[in-house]
């Protein structure tokens, strides 16, 4: 029996409901057992807004989905659309229903628009659903535009929920508009009007691949939409996207590489804290990268080549992205890898004893077991601050530089700098006993037995040093 002490991911329903929840005007009809419906929970405890979640369940069992949709459109009569969900357990039941007809909107006079998800599957997770919940409701609502007359863009940032995720917007939103570029976020903050408009952009930005790849690739097809998709983490990431729009929207180049270096001088400052710390800060210093796609790949380039950290791995949980992830990620280290147990990814860790592990929350646990710097910079994370703070752009590159030098600043941990430590050896019997230890622990354990060891003066971590070190 294997015991679950984290995932990287929730059900696929999950995921569904984080795009509908972004998109004002989108009314969620969850076809759900009455203990699954904690979205609205969630939603509170996470969006500090006290707005209800715009989603309604309607139990297996109950009444009937047409009934239960009369009902909620009733209570909800400004809805424009209505997108139906089912859970995993829903799914596994075997229920069948036809497509509902929509009554019209009291307030409106018109049928909201159904928008269904017939992909759906038990096995779903939640980024690749909410990637395809996102390209339905596209395509529903996407209609042939003329071009705006002056350049615009469509930016396809995280969801609800996500870490940032209204700063990084905004973020990469002041950018354009130093190079006069308006902007449309999507899907946090749009409207389902706004979809329909999403074609008079000039080009789209996929700030986050995992959720905006699908929709971009409709519109690219459909509507001859180009798009970039170059994350904007750390300064050469940004400049490489804001040249990439500035071309796309036809600017002047000279006035954009004007723009990017006054950014680059007074907002950005990675540049000047890799180039002016001491030397001892990144000289020999290895990182390990674990997360998504976008910030994964982004921050493990960003050390890699703009800060001068050697990355030995990088990993992600998202198995839909390997390909293209592996290909990415060999640009900047040797080793790259798709997992989404945890165990494994606590059990790389130890055996690479890095000096700065950027991950998501499930990492700080063995982090912390292993006395490594930790930065949780990869979503999934726990932290939910009042105030965000932004990764992309030239912001964010200095939001970076402030949490490199906070977990940097110390000098490097003896054992990594020229083998200080006296080696220990293990007896079969204490090495038996420390693979009963939970991964995320090992490292830890390890290293308490062998302090216990050398405190004591034995050359070997028997079972007794091991079980008396134990906290």
């Amino acid at each position: 029996m294997r015991v679950l002490r984290g995932l990287y991911e929730g059900p696929g329903s999950h995921g569904i409901l984080r795009v509908a929840a972004s998109v004002e005007g989108v009314q969620a009809v969850l076809r759900a057992y009455p203990e699954e419906g904690y979205f609205s929970a969630i939603h509170g405890a996470l969006t500090r807004s006290g707005d209800p979640a715009p989603v309604s369940l309607s139990p297996v069992g109950g009444p009937g989905l047409a009934r239960d949709l009369q009902e909620i459109l009733r209570r909800s009569p400004d809805a424009e659309a209505v997108i139906l969900v089912r859970s995993e357990a829903a799914l596994l039941s075997g229920e069948e229903f036809s497509d509902p007809v929509l009554p019209e909107s009291s307030e409106t006079g018109r049928r909201p628009k159904l928008v269904t998800c017939p992909w759906e599957s038990p096995s779903l997770r939640e980024i690749e659903a909410a990637d395809l919940a996102l390209e339905e409701l596209v395509r529903v609502h996407a209609r042939p535009q003329a071009r705006s007359l002056t350049p615009t863009v469509n930016i396809f940032g995280p969801p609800l929920f996500g870490p940032g995720a209204e700063e990084e917007a905004r973020e990469v939103e002041r950018l354009l508009n130093l190079l006069g570029i308006g902007a449309t976020r999507v899907p946090l903050g749009t409207s389902v009007g706004e979809f329909a408009r999403l074609p008079r952009a000039w080009a789209n930005i996929v700030l986050y691949r995992e959720v905006g790849e699908a929709a971009t690739r409709f519109l690219q097809n459909e509507f001859g939409m180009p798009r970039v998709t170059t994350p904007p983490l750390g300064s050469a990431g940004t400049g490489a996207v804001m040249r990439a729009v500035g071309e796309l929207c036809s600017l002047d180049a000279g006035r954009v590489r004007r723009t990017v270096w006054a950014e680059l001088a007074r907002t950005a400052k990675l540049p000047w804290y890799a180039r002016l710390a001491v030397p001892e800060t990144f000289a020999g210093r290895r990182a390990v990268i674990f997360g998504d796609f976008t910030y994964a790949l982004g921050l493990g380039y960003t050390l890699a080549r703009e800060v001068g950290l050697e990355v030995a791995w990088a990993g992600t949980y998202l198995s839909q992205l390997e390909k293209d992830f592996l290909f990415q990620a060999g640009t900047f280290t040797e080793e790259a890898f798709v997992t989404d147990d945890p165990d494994e990814v606590a059990a790389r860790v130890e055996e690479a004893d890095p000096d700065l592990i950027v991950g998501t929350h499930l990492e700080g646990d063995v982090a912390d077991a292993l006395g490594i710097p930790f930065l949780p910079l990869c979503p999934p994370v726990a932290q939910n601050p009042f105030v965000g703070k932004p990764l992309m752009g030239y912001s964010g590159s200095s939001v970076l530089a402030d949490a490199l030098d906070g977990a940097l600043g110390n000098p490097p941990r003896e054992h990594r700098r020229g083998g200080k430590a006296r080696a220990l050896g293990w007896t079969e019997e204490a090495l038996e006993a420390l693979e009963d230890v939970p991964a995320f622990l090992r490292g830890r354990t390890r290293r308490l037995a062998e302090e216990r060891a050398r405190a004591a003066g034995s050359p070997t971590v028997t079972p007794e040093i091991l079980e008396d070190s134990r906290p």
